[in-house]
């Protein structure tokens, strides 16, 4: 007893003395160079740029979906099995969960903090990054992603479904919190927010346009949306007004082309050897030329050797471009039996045979040049050579998009928006010229005699969809939209060249990381590729979880092929 009493007085004594000392000892032990609680707005300006490389990295000029859309093309097998061959390999998505911590950050202090617009821009993010994960993979880990610190190290995959479901959920408490923001509390430091610069009803705006994107992507599935409880035509009508309004509204992080993080893939600081790898492709080059396009000048140079058969000589004059821009191009005279491209533009066709690549257009021209530096084909513009461009810049979401979704709502009845498919059609395309300094810059057009040819206008359209969605390709330039709107669409009605991988089709989705072996991952790994649909063009044998399988949003919609 003696001794208990012993023990327990000296165990009263050092509770004392931690009484009476804490704060000392606490004090102590605080380094102020590791700060427990990060401020969100230093973590804001990480997850938005780190998003906007994400991004940007999936549909930049050297991109295989870029190439899959026939931006671009490469000239050689440097790149070429993926870009112009679709041979698509496993896809990390580590990136994307990393920024994803970092939002679930931001949004745990708002709700602490009571910060409405911290909030709200956190959702946006966390919506725009699972909803893209999706549209990349198909069924992805959701509901119980992120919750290491609750020992879930082994997350499930939730149904593709789920994942919309909850993305517009989202999406929705989002534009409320942003549409009812009190200016004395819920603010945050406008130098964090690259994007408006803590505009919360710019943030709004793209919360609306997000939700229009995905109401849309998912119209050919919206009886299974409507049996799990989302009515995504009514959501599509309730956010429609309150959607980008101008380019003006766009969420963009501009280049500043002072270190290689912030630069262009393609700049000097990036690619110390200018890029001439990769060329525009024939598919959008023509598609351009025979519109009479203006975005072709601002996107592609003219080719540096240009055959012509009404010569007899070559000659080598200045041409200069409707925006100015003045090039060096020699006229070489050719047969007229010669199969060549006797044009100022000239695309790299898709899916060539390397060789052919290589001496693509150059007819009877047996002079070798330097690699990739074929002069009768075109080079992109001089601009995606640089380290920052005003027309080179990341879009999250462009105005353009927000009239093309309007205007295909406006076509198909049972949507209610103001306006009529063709303005809204007109408004795209011209947003999207606007976008690119077009319109008041370039001598001699007029958007008025552009929009009156009959490929162009609306009106004229056999089928006003596949119009809609081929000018709407056409302003996604460089952009993966475009693919997402292909699949659920078939528009536009892209080919392939005669060396792609897996037979005469695109491909369809990306494949999982590469599975990690330990049980408990595979268990949930191959669930999801359990609810994957192999098409014809999955070699035998082959796992489902292969860039020809269809995903759910696609499939049973018998669409893009």
């Amino acid at each position: 007893m003696k001794k208990y009493r012993i023990s327990t007085l000296l165990f009263l004594g050092v509770l004392l003395f931690f009484a009476g000392s804490c704060k000392k000892f606490n004090e102590a032990n605080e380094n102020p160079n590791s700060a427990e609680k990060v401020s969100s707005n230093y973590i804001l300006t990480y997850v938005l740029t780190q998003t906007a490389r994400s991004y940007y990295a999936l549909g930049n000029e050297n991109s295989k979906i870029a190439g899959a859309m026939q931006y671009t093309q490469r000239g050689t097998n440097e790149g070429a099995t993926e870009v112009n061959f679709y041979g698509w390999a496993h896809e990390s998505w580590a990136g994307y969960y990393d920024i994803l911590r970092n939002v679930k950050i931001i949004n745990d202090n708002a709700k602490t903090d009571g910060n409405k617009l911290f909030e709200g821009i956190s959702l946006v993010m966390k919506s725009f990054l699972f909803g893209l994960m999706s549209d990349l993979y198909g069924d992805i880990p959701y509901s119980e992603s992120l919750s290491a610190d609750d020992g879930v190290f082994f997350p499930q995959y939730d149904s593709q479904a789920e994942v919309y479901k909850g993305v517009i959920e989202d999406l929705k408490t989002a534009a409320s919190l942003l549409g009812s923001l009190d200016p004395s509390r819920d603010a945050i430091d406008a130098n964090a927010d690259v994007i408006f610069g803590g505009d919360g009803a710019k943030w709004r705006r793209f919360a609306n346009g997000l939700l229009l994107r995905y109401s849309m992507r998912l119209y050919n599935k919206k009886s299974e949306m409507s049996a799990l409880g989302v009515d995504i035509v009514q959501e599509f009508n309730n956010a429609a007004a309150g959607a980008l309004s101008g380019i003006g509204d766009e969420p963009t992080v501009k280049f500043l082309g002072t270190t290689g993080e912030n630069s262009t893939i393609s700049g000097p600081l990036n690619s110390p050897n200018p890029n001439f790898l990769t060329k525009p492709a024939a598919t959008i080059v023509r598609k351009l030329s025979v519109l009479k396009d203006p975005r072709l000048q601002r996107w592609t140079n003219p080719v540096q050797f240009k055959w012509d058969t009404h010569i007899s000589s070559a000659t080598t004059e200045t041409v200069t471009n409707i925006f100015g821009d003045a090039y060096t191009v020699t006229v070489k005279p050719a047969a007229p039996a010669d199969q060549v491209d006797t044009s100022m533009y000239v695309g790299l066709p898709v899916g060539l045979v390397t060789v052919d690549a290589l001496i693509y257009n150059k007819g009877t021209d047996n002079q070798s040049y330097p690699p990739e530096r074929n002069p009768y084909i075109s080079y992109l513009h001089d601009r995606y050579r640089l380290n920052t461009d005003p027309y080179v810049n990341i879009k999250l979401m462009t105005y353009s998009e927000v009239e093309f979704l309007l205007a295909e709502a406006a076509t198909k009845g049972e949507f209610t928006v103001s306006g009529t498919a063709d303005q809204h059609y007109k408004n795209g395309i011209r947003g999207s010229m606007d976008r690119f300094g077009i319109i008041g810059a370039a001598a001699g057009f007029d958007f008025d005699t552009y929009y009156s040819n009959p490929d162009v206008d609306l009106n004229d359209a056999p089928d006003p969809l596949e119009r809609i969605m081929e000018q709407k390709w056409i302003a996604s330039w460089l952009g993966i939209e475009s693919w997402f709107d292909w699949r659920r669409t078939g528009y536009p009605d892209l080919q392939t060249g005669p060396v792609a991988q897996f037979g005469d089709k695109l491909p369809l989705r990306y494949m999982y990381p590469s599975p990690n072996l330990d049980p408990s991952y595979m268990v949930n790994y191959e669930s999801a590729v359990s609810d994957l649909e192999p098409t014809s063009h999955v070699p035998q044998g082959q796992s489902a979880d292969h860039s020809y399988s269809r995903m759910w949003l696609i499939q049973s919609t018998g669409k893009p092929w």
